[in-house]
């Protein structure tokens, strides 16, 4: 990862205000006595203004001269000492400045801009003599503040029970978001659409649209040894929210010892939906790469044995159908090479995967699996093996293993793993959520371990991505998704079409999100079980556009890929890009995505549940002549009765064009746009 080096300008209290008034502008040169401080964005658009105001740090948000968040209050409470939010006396104001380029190891674009003004606010409690700072860093498309506890004499070991961060939000915007919960699943369910006035509880991020139009996503950056973040309305003021920590087993929220900063409280702002899914806002909240050598990080696509287990045509218990056998894995090979394709992925491969799935060894392959072999065969063909790694949820068990698994897979040359944590969380000896401090420390520890063996990590079931990749780049992408799979659980009506038009503007937010798409064959059902992929094939080809992830899995069995004809578009199709663009976006409508990688762009449309047709400029290609490959629904293409069907057809375009994209209900178009050089 390559960063410029960071130029930052320290306005502190011994620096004249005719000085801070140059620098960040007039409404920055507050003095301490003021009881206030008010940090603008580098374009001097969006304006944070925090105050002391009767003993309590509160906080408001303007952007273009309107409320985006009205007055609101802030503070923590820790055990057996008095509140944080009250007694508080503002000390002292800090200003300071970030500007600088930096280069992710993988990501949607391959320069991010980072350029935020920052300010903490100094303040402390008398009565108990306990100082509490508030770090404020705003950019042109947002915001994120944090609560920093210094090193202080009699603050050694405490423990927070509560978080009082408040959000007074527009009670009549459109928002989408998830229920709060503390269950394994709780992030892989439906978005609901909701007047924000309407919402009793959500997980983050939480998207809404105001009544002008501005666009808007509440979410946290950097969760580190801290519980995860969801919100509680305040039923007598709508559209008030207030932060609410998963607890601990003994129903505090975080223990913790010395100087301490919480994650991020994030705000994502835009005049347009395209706006907050091109936002870098959260990985810029994260701390620069951890890592001196990420040359072994390598981002790409996988294939492998799992779409077959989900539809029941193969098992992962062994048995006549059991599906990782030597030989099966080595036909996924042979379509990862066929593919471009950089892994294989093989679940069910090890002792006692599936069934109960206890005792599990992750070191000895099943019987009919020759793991020295399928290696071989892999390192011959060019390609990596992911081991899968279902804990479900016997999380002291594979700790207690983790350093012996990792090392030995290092041994192997195994350098990616997909973790699960399947319906339960025992750490610690007792059953916790998935979402407390407890358990994101196990996923740190987890990464952590991985890097010392140079390995990359797919989770599933894990918790929701606050930015993290930037500082740990082995964490490469997971789950906490309504993805591929819940077209099976879901019932008959698996994942709605717009379900995959509010996905970006909401889940992705965080981060990458391995929702296994390209399943081509939506109607396949050997095991009769009723249920359908709920798109047409065009559109799962338009979804490698449409959603990020640096693992992108190409979900479908070699079978069925080789009998479509949209398996072409797959091949070599990037998994990390240079630049991304969001063109036409309606959330829970209509999305159109363009992402590049070196001199090839590829355009992905798809739409809900009714037919409509697009027009898209492409004015953010080069000058010159493209060819462009694009993969539509056919005439005769029918989301419920006939979805299979696609159309090829190659044209010239130029920067100038503007292509006519006709998408039926649950359709999607996905096209491929190559320079032409004669």
């Amino acid at each position: 990862m390559v960063s410029q080096p960071n130029r930052r300008m320290v306005l502190g209290g011994t620096v004249g205000a005719a000085l801070a008034e140059a620098v960040l502008g007039p409404a920055t040169a507050s003095a301490a006595t003021e009881d206030r401080a008010v940090v603008r964005s580098p374009n001097g658009r969006l304006r944070v203004t925090v105050r002391v105001l009767d003993g309590r740090l509160r906080y408001e948000v303007r952007r273009r001269g309107r409320v985006l968040v009205d007055s609101a209050g802030l503070g923590l409470d820790l055990a057996d000492r008095p509140s944080l939010t009250g007694g508080l006396v503002l000390e002292d104001v800090e200003h300071s400045r970030i500007d600088e380029s930096w280069r992710p190891v993988w990501g949607s674009d391959a320069v991010v801009r980072n350029r935020a003004n920052e300010c903490v606010v100094r303040t402390v409690q008398p009565e108990s003599g306990i100082r509490l700072e508030l770090v404020v860093r705003v950019f042109d498309d947002g915001l994120g503040f944090r609560y920093r506890l210094p090193a202080q004499a009699g603050l050694g070991d405490y423990t927070v029970t509560a978080e009082r961060t408040e959000f007074v939000l527009p009670p009549t915007a459109t928002s989408w978001s998830l229920a709060a919960g503390t269950d394994w699943n709780a992030d892989e369910r439906h978005y609901r659409k909701a007047a924000l006035a309407e919402v009793e509880t959500a997980q983050t991020p939480l998207t809404f649209v105001t009544r002008d139009g501005q666009h808007l996503v509440l979410h946290e950056a950097a969760l580190i040894d801290y519980p995860s973040m969801t919100l509680a309305a305040d039923s007598a003021r709508p559209g008030t929210f207030t932060s609410e920590l998963i607890s601990l087993p003994d129903g505090t929220k975080a223990k913790l010892s010395g100087e301490f900063s919480t994650p991020w409280r994030t705000l994502t702002i835009g005049d347009r939906a395209g706006d907050l899914a091109e936002s870098h806002l959260i990985e810029n909240l994260n701390e620069p790469c951890s890592f001196a050598d990420t040359s072994w990080i390598e981002p790409g696509t996988y294939v492998g044995v799992w779409w077959e287990l989900q539809r029941r045509h193969t098992t992962w218990t062994e048995g006549p159908r059991h599906g990782a056998t030597t030989d099966r894995v080595k036909q996924y090979i042979d379509l990862a090479k066929e593919t471009g394709a950089r892994n294989v992925l093989a679940e069910g491969w090890n002792t006692n995967a599936g069934g109960e799935w206890t005792g599990q060894d992750f070191l000895t392959p099943r019987a009919d699996f020759d793991l020295p072999e399928v290696l071989r065969y892999a390192r011959e063909n060019g390609v990596g093996f992911i081991a899968h790694n279902e804990t479900r949820g016997f999380v002291d068990y594979y700790e207690e293993k983790l350093d012996t698994i990792f090392a030995r897979y290092a041994e192997l040359g195994i350098h990616a793993i997909k973790t699960g944590y399947a319906t339960k969380f025992q750490l610690g000896g007792v059953n916790r959520s998935h979402f407390d401090q407890e358990a994101v420390r196990h996923y740190q520890r987890v990464i952590d371990a991985a890097a010392r063996y140079r390995i990359m990590i797919n989770a599933h079931e894990a918790i929701k991505p606050t930015g993290l990749g930037r500082t740990y780049p082995n964490m490469m992408t997971g789950e906490g998704v309504a993805g591929m799979e819940q077209h099976n659980y879901m019932g008959p009506e698996g994942n709605p079409p717009e379900q995959a038009t509010i996905l970006p503007f909401t889940r992705f937010i965080g981060g990458p999100a391995d929702y296994t798409p390209g399943v081509l064959n939506v109607t396949w059902d050997p095991a009769g079980l009723g249920t359908r992929v709920q798109t047409t094939s065009a559109t799962q080809l338009a979804l490698y556009s449409v959603f990020f992830s640096p693992l992108q899995m190409l979900a479908d069995t070699p079978e069925n890929y080789r009998a479509h004809p949209g398996y072409a578009y797959l091949k070599d199709i990037p998994a990390s890009w240079d630049e991304t663009r969001f063109l036409d976006c309606v959330i829970g409508d209509h999305t159109v995505v363009a992402r590049r990688k070196g001199d090839t762009w590829y355009l992905g449309a798809i739409t809900d549940e009714r037919d409509r047709t697009l027009r898209v400029p492409l004015r953010f290609l080069r000058p010159g002549r493209y060819e462009a490959e694009i993969y539509r629904d056919a005439a005769d293409t029918d989301w419920h009765q006939n979805p299979l069907p696609i159309e090829i057809e190659t044209r010239t375009v130029r920067a100038s064009t503007t292509l006519t994209l006709r998408l039926p209900a649950g359709g999607g178009t996905a096209i491929r746009l190559r320079p032409r050089h004669s």
